[in-house]
């Protein structure tokens, strides 16, 4: 059907700079211990983010959210918004670290959609 070229289903709308890809995420145990090893972070009262260099590679992110921040739903919230956040603005972090987030125990997730 030449109507149907533009590709359908879940994703088809986002742009390419706003996903998320595996090449973009912190996964193995060495690459979170490479950030901790760095022992460079900013903070506030409600997350910790610690950065490590990567060389030039573009920014990946990690995450790290305990039990200690809330139920699973608590926990899997914290996740979905630290992602979302990071994609959409991915563009304006510098390329060449890697960044490993973890929210506050007892810090409030914000608002409910």
């Amino acid at each position: 059907n030449p109507n149907m070229s533009e590709p359908q289903g879940r994703n088809s709308s986002r742009r390419k700079e706003e996903t998320f890809p595996a090449s973009a995420r912190l996964r193995k145990q060495a690459e979170f211990e490479a950030v901790y090893a760095g022992n460079r972070y900013a903070a506030d009262s409600t997350l910790v983010i610690t950065a490590g260099a990567n060389g030039n590679q573009p920014t990946r992110l990690g995450l790290s959210v305990s039990r200690q921040v809330g139920n699973a739903v608590v926990r899997n919230r914290w996740k979905r918004l630290i992602r979302e956040a990071f994609r959409k603005n991915r563009h304006r972090i510098p390329a060449g670290f890697d960044l490993v987030v973890r929210p506050r125990k007892g810090a409030d997730p914000g608002g409910r959609d």
